[in-house]
């Protein structure tokens, strides 16, 4: 960082902590991503938007890069108290709250267009509420972790290309029953060891967004990009329901309509990252494919009836599917 950046960023800081230090009720918000981040800039907006809807009355103040903690952490944190707001990824979430674990299906969303529309569908929210409110949470908007497709060391032409490849995948039963279906033979592996093990040929590919592709340079070992687009990943924005509800009423409208308004430039913040990253994938040499994806979503819609089990997880399916 340059001594320029550096003073900025004091400055930024000093200001905030002034911002805060002015506000009657100031809410400390966590996530595990660094500064210059979608995450954190969905967070500094959100407290710009709530700092304007209520008169200063009410402001965030966002920690990034996991200085609360890590994301499970951060979400106890919100229980106990300790921390206001956490931003998550889904699949940590659903240790807590289990049915939120639809929004881990591959093939959920029609593209991320129709995902944005529907984490922007009130019913969707309102529903995703009263599922989380049960387990002690609150959601206060849906951030985005990125369109995952599929790294290889030989290219993917076509679902059939998949047969018998070691694909690393999360540790989350439904993905793997997915790239099962869809021929591959899907393998667990701590993401540290990722590299190496696509280098030694542990394994023969990896699904992964633009992003994490890019910076951690998996293109090296792995320079074959089938977009595939098996999965939206959500980050939800959670804060404990206690403390939401001890929020005055003004606060409460206005934290919610902050959260939707900051969620969704947040996604569109990601999307425009997404494509500016892909330009830089091909400059770097990645043999992009773009194999037909009706085959995968087939192989995909079969471990619903699995996967989908109670009432809640139903319902949340039914009205995502339905916005269109």
């Amino acid at each position: 960082m340059t001594m320029k950046s550096m003073l900025l960023a004091l400055l930024v800081s000093a200001a905030s902590l002034a911002h805060a230090t002015a506000a009657e009720i100031t809410l400390k918000a966590s996530h595990n991503a660094n500064a210059t981040e979608p995450y954190h800039l969905g967070m500094v907006r959100m407290g710009e938007l709530l700092s304007e809807k209520t008169g200063g009355k009410a402001v965030i103040e966002t920690f990034p890069n996991a200085q609360l903690g890590d994301e499970m952490e951060s979400i106890q944190g919100t229980q106990i108290g300790t921390i206001d707001i956490a931003v998550t990824a889904n699949e940590t979430l659903v240790n807590f709250a289990p049915d939120m674990g639809v929004f881990s299906m591959p093939y959920l969303f029609r593209d991320a267009e129709q995902m944005d529309h529907a984490l922007n569908a009130p019913e969707v929210r309102d529903y995703v509420n009263e599922v989380l409110s049960k387990k002690g949470f609150r959601l206060i908007g849906f951030f985005s972790a990125g369109t995952r497709h599929i790294m290889t060391k030989k290219p993917v032409e076509s679902m059939q290309d998949l047969a018998g490849m070691k694909i690393r995948t999360m540790q989350n039963p439904a993905h793997l029953e997915a790239f099962k279906d869809f021929g591959a033979n899907p393998t667990p592996l701590a993401y540290g060891e990722l590299y190496g093990a696509l280098e030694t040929g542990v394994v023969d590919g990896a699904e992964a967004a633009n992003t994490n592709y890019y910076s951690k340079k998996f293109y090296e070992v792995a320079p074959n990009w089938a977009a595939v687009g098996w999965l939206e990943l959500v980050a939800p924005v959670v804060m404990g329901e206690a403390r939401f509800q001890s929020l005055p009423e003004d606060v409460q409208k206005a934290l919610m309509n902050a959260g939707a308004e900051a969620a969704a430039y947040q996604r569109l913040v990601y999307r425009d990252s997404d494509a500016k990253l892909y330009d830089e994938l091909v400059k770097a040499g990645v043999k992009v494919t773009k194999p037909d994806v009706a085959p995968f979503r087939a192989e995909a819609e079969k471990i619903y009836a699995d996967f989908v089990t109670t009432d809640e997880q139903k319902r949340l399916v039914e009205l995502l599917k339905a916005v269109k």
